[in-house]
């Protein structure tokens, strides 16, 4: 007699087979409504404080997105007359980009000199083919003592520019950084046809996010098709079934289609992060489909006919299933308590997945294996014997291997304060991209590419022209500039320094700010006439004249640095300027603080469903004894691989905070599924050694073989080019590999130093062992008893 739930699933096989076919193509209709998003906001909350700045601060002045053109000449030196005037092209060149709101170069910039009277505002390089040496050594002087040039446009030696396209991109920027990047390639190609010496390298706010959306693009094509693949070669080793194979991968298409398809029901985009849940999903998948699999085949190697052999498999699954896929998804649910909303959107859509998974295994599988499977192979899949030899070696040293394994943890976890925090824009791409070898380069030769911004006011509008606020934006600049790794501060002042030597006979010695406000309002207007279309000073002061904007340029800073600069940024506001204080924005700001931020939100999150997964195991093993065993040795895996980490990297970003999250469920899996087997072990045999051989024997190769399918698709987040998403494949595939280990060497050793702990009741008679034996072979439980009484009904 079976159970009835495997007997009602059999029964009505096509019934469920036909609704989850019509639930999975009603569902699939979900894909027509998805969309993407990957810029670098979709890591933050719209009320994110950081964000919100930053957002004022665009929205105040002009808009940061840019394309920087960084350009480094062969012979090593901008100031020759090929250069300039490539440089001169390539500056009008660019005005051609669409979205394009201003272009500054060094050809451009905007030289300031009095003859007589009149203020004169014109390009510093004009027609450069036809300056003499001497004009260009001039003109080179210049640049090279312009605070507003050096570190910004322009190397200190020289032998680096940048050309610097500020864009008016829309509000929805899905459509328009494509078309800007298309247009800045190609005009690269032409550039470097016609300048073949001057090497162009892109980087800028808008490539950033054109890298974002590439890398989700490549991903999508690339590491999903490889991991199916590596799936259909795994299972078909394991199964040695074509068919069983076959059903295995259809489960999954299914479970990732609907999974999937569910975000665009939702109104969910696909980013970065959440575009791993397809290879999460089709790795958890596979465990289900080679449980139920195993238990038929081996039914069909007895001689049970194909009913008989899938009700019993049902028997023996049906349960383990359900908590190892409810465990899982609590885990991956623990997620919303990040603080980046798409590593929540991931936890989202991978507990959905896994929750179809399960429910297309119990209601399309059977029908697909009836269909299609004709005979068992002749390998048996499920019974290993080898494990019985690690089953001797566990019970020969139970203490060696308990001691052993815990120091090796407590020695492990005690590097994890070795890691260090590093969330970097340019950093979560790898090496070998564009826009991060452009970024690299433009750190070590021009300019830091890290900045922190102020909007500084001066309490009233035209207040920018107050000498005592000019006084106090010029300390906090000057305070800046000699805070170590500052390589450039971008401020108004330094303009109006350089317009009042002009208006003073070029005198070195009135290079310093206006000492009135009549001064200082009159240059900057007659400056502002000045200038030509496109060139306005609304990058630096705001429309109303009441603020400022002060741009900070750092170089060779770890998140932990940009956010002590600020911190002491602070400081310095409370003790001189305590009026004009402002909070530093930028998205390398939010990017430094977003990580610690996960990191805390993320605590609550596991704790909470630490708890919950406990109670589950309490109440699903039938004993709070075994559900607090349970889940010590699940509780080292993550923490050992942090240790492991901080001892041979010690460098992590935003991506750890959820590893917690995403493996506890997971690594729980191994743990039931071993505890089952001996559960039903000790049912059958009556001592603690032979139930532990049976859990080797019967649970061993599906541990080890789902073991190697999970680590394999996570370790495929490795293969991405976006560095989150690769160390975070890493820390999983080592954190299941390392649960096993844990379950392999302490689980069963620690259960046999605490059997008398767990079994405190001399066991049944021999009569009633073998009467509970027969019930539990022949699927007779009844479902009033304890699920820890069933033994594999787990």
């Amino acid at each position: 007699m079976h159970h009835p739930i495997s007997h009602w699933l059999v029964q009505h096989r096509l019934p469920l087979f036909i609704l989850s076919i019509l639930a999975v193509a009603f569902l699939a209709f979900g894909a027509t409504k998805l969309t993407v998003k990957s810029d670098y906001k979709i890591f933050f909350e719209a009320d994110n404080p950081q964000l919100v700045a930053n957002e004022m601060i665009q929205n105040r002045f002009s808009a940061s997105d840019n394309v920087l053109l960084v350009l480094n000449p062969a012979n090593g030196d901008i100031f020759n007359r090929e250069n300039l005037h490539a440089i001169e092209e390539l500056t009008e060149a660019a005005w051609q980009i669409p979205y394009s709101q201003r272009v500054d170069s060094i050809t451009n910039f905007q030289n300031t000199a009095v003859d007589g009277d009149d203020l004169m505002v014109e390009d510093l390089v004009q027609d450069a083919l036809s300056l003499s040496p001497q004009e260009i050594s001039q003109r080179k002087e210049i640049a090279l003592n312009e605070p507003l040039l050096v570190h910004r446009l322009i190397s200190p030696t020289g032998h680096v520019s940048a050309l610097n396209v500020q864009l008016n991109l829309p509000e929805d920027q899905t459509m328009a950084i494509p078309v800007v990047m298309e247009k800045v390639r190609s005009i690269r190609q032409e550039f470097a046809e016609k300048h073949p010496d001057l090497q162009i390298m892109i980087t800028g706010v808008t490539p950033l996010n054109n890298a974002f959306n590439e890398m989700n693009q490549k991903d999508s094509e690339t590491l999903i098709p490889l991991m199916l693949l590596i799936i259909v070669m795994l299972v078909g080793l394991l199964l040695r079934s074509v068919s069983g194979t076959v059903i295995t991968v259809l489960i999954i298409i299914f479970s990732v289609v609907t999974a999937v398809s569910s975000m665009g029901w939702i109104g969910m985009p696909i980013n970065n992060i959440n575009f791993a849940a397809p290879i999460i999903i089709l790795t958890l998948a596979v465990a289900d489909c080679i449980h139920l699999l195993s238990y038929y085949m081996m039914g069909l190697r007895k001689g049970m006919d194909k009913i008989e052999a899938l009700k019993s498999s049902l028997d023996v699954n049906a349960k383990p299933i359900f908590l190892t896929s409810l465990t899982t998804a609590i885990g991956f649910l623990s997620m919303q308590s990040s603080e980046s909303p798409p590593f929540r959107e991931l936890g989202v859509v991978a507990a959905i997945g896994v929750l179809f998974a399960f429910l297309f295994t119990l209601t399309v599988m059977p029908q697909l294996i009836l269909w299609f499977t004709r005979k068992a192979p002749a390998i048996d899949t499920e019974r290993t014997a080898q494990f019985s030899k690690l089953a001797d070696f566990t019970l020969r040293h139970p203490k060696k291997l308990f001691f052993i394994s815990l120091g090796t943890a407590v020695f492990c976890i005690g590097f994890i304060g070795q890691n260090e925090l590093n969330d970097d824009n340019f950093g979560y791409f790898k090496e070998t991209l564009e826009v991060r070898k452009a970024a690299d380069f433009t750190e070590a030769n021009l300019n830091g590419v890290n900045i922190i911004e102020y909007a500084l006011e001066s309490g009233s509008d035209q207040g920018v022209n107050s000498p005592q606020y000019l006084k106090q934006v010029d300390k906090f600049a000057n305070w800046y500039r000699q805070q170590p790794m500052v390589t450039h501060v971008f401020t108004f002042t330094d303009v109006l320094k350089r317009l009042n030597r002009n208006m003073n006979g070029d005198d070195p010695a009135f290079y310093r700010l206006p000492e009135s406000r009549e001064h200082a309002s009159q240059y900057q207007l007659l400056y502002e006439m000045s200038l030509p279309f496109g060139m306005d000073v609304n990058n630096q002061v705001d429309m109303n004249k009441s603020a400022m904007r002060i741009t900070v340029s750092i170089k060779g800073a770890k998140a932990k640095d940009i956010i002590d600069m600020e911190a002491r940024a602070q400081a310095w506001f409370a003790e001189n300027a305590p009026e004009m204080t402002a909070i530093g924005a930028s998205p390398s700001i939010m990017f430094a603080t977003i990580g610690q931020k996960n990191i805390e939100s993320m605590i609550n999150g596991t704790v909470i469903a630490t708890i919950i997964i406990s109670m589950i195991l309490v109440l699903a093993l039938g004993s709070w004894k075994l559900g607090v065993l349970s889940i010590i040795p699940n509780a080292f895996p993550a923490a050992i691989m942090l240790g492991i980490w901080g001892m041979f990297v010690g460098e992590v970003n935003l991506a750890v905070a959820v590893v917690f999250g995403i493996t506890l469920g997971i690594v729980v899996d191994d743990t039931v599924h071993f505890m089952a087997k001996y559960l039903r072990g000790y049912q059958e045999h009556g001592n603690v050694e032979q139930a532990i051989h049976y859990a080797f024997e019967h649970v061993g190769a599906a541990l080890v073989t789902t073991t190697v399918v999970l680590s394999l698709g996570f370790g495929m987040l490795a293969l991405s080019d976006f560095n989150v998403n690769a160390i975070l494949g890493i820390m999983v595939s080592m954190t299941i590999i390392i649960a096993l280990v844990f379950d392999f060497l302490f689980l069963p050793s620690m259960m046999i130093l605490l059997s008398r702990f767990i079994h405190p009741t001399p066991k049944t008679s021999v009569t009633q062992k073998a009467a509970t034996t027969d019930r539990v072979v022949e699927g007779q439980i009844s479902e009033g008893q304890p699920l820890g009484a069933q033994s594999e009904a787990i």
